[in-house]
């Protein structure tokens, strides 16, 4: 009977390895699968944003090599994301499958700045002030972006960081669409319709080239 019980316990930690090996293998899957749409996005939103005037991509550069250089030369504003990661738990602290889910995908100061911009812009108020927050929109989303890929690479202590791959390919997609959608009702001149096309024609491309370069 002894015996019979052993067997039984010895088979416990065979089969949770088997099932740690079966998640591990469908997480590379995922971020095989996810790795063609975060290209894909990637090429629509900056496909869309070549649609924009010089000037405008030009503050947009301002802020996104400005935060680059803010981060690794000075300071990355820690305390600022994880300040917005706080107003958005709390936000969502009703809603238990989106409450720590939300920080990571919602660039919360990325949205504040359009949508401030956007009132501003509705009450007709010009100026050099635009410039200014079209570097601080990319500032903001480039420090959304870093320090999340940061914070999820810190917490997956896994060899090869599936974790981390999979969970920042999925966050960065939902990231780059939601912006897009908020853009596409703020800024005049981007279509999240044009955005999404890309996005789909791209990403075909990418996934046929693959299919026809692993079975054809």
């Amino acid at each position: 009977m002894a015996a019979k019980e052993e067997k039984t316990e010895s088979k416990g930690p065979k089969g949770d390895g088997f099932g740690r090996l079966a998640v591990l293998v469908f997480k590379y899957i995922f971020i095989f699968l996810l790795l063609p749409l975060v290209i894909a996005s990637t090429v629509a939103l900056r496909e869309e944003i070549l649609h924009f005037n010089a000037t405008l991509q030009h503050d947009l550069w301002i802020g996104l090599v400005g935060y680059f250089m803010l981060y690794f030369f000075v300071y990355d504003l820690g305390f600022l994301y994880r300040l917005g990661q706080g107003a958005t738990s709390f936000c969502f602290q009703f809603l238990k499958p989106l409450v720590n889910f939300a920080p990571y995908v919602i660039p919360v100061y990325t949205i504040v700045a359009l949508i401030v911009f956007a009132v501003l812009s509705a009450i007709g108020l010009q100026g050099e002030w635009r410039g200014v927050f079209y570097s601080i929109m990319a500032a903001t989303f480039a420090m959304h972006i870093i320090l999340t890929a940061k914070d999820l690479y810190e917490k997956d202590s896994a060899p090869g960081k599936p974790s981390y791959f999979f969970g920042m390919g999925f966050v960065y997609i939902i990231d780059v669409f939601f912006i897009a959608l908020v853009m596409n009702i703020t800024l005049p001149g981007f279509s999240f319709v044009r955005f999404f096309l890309g996005l789909s024609e791209t990403s075909f491309h990418i996934y046929k080239a693959i299919f026809t370069q692993l079975f054809l």
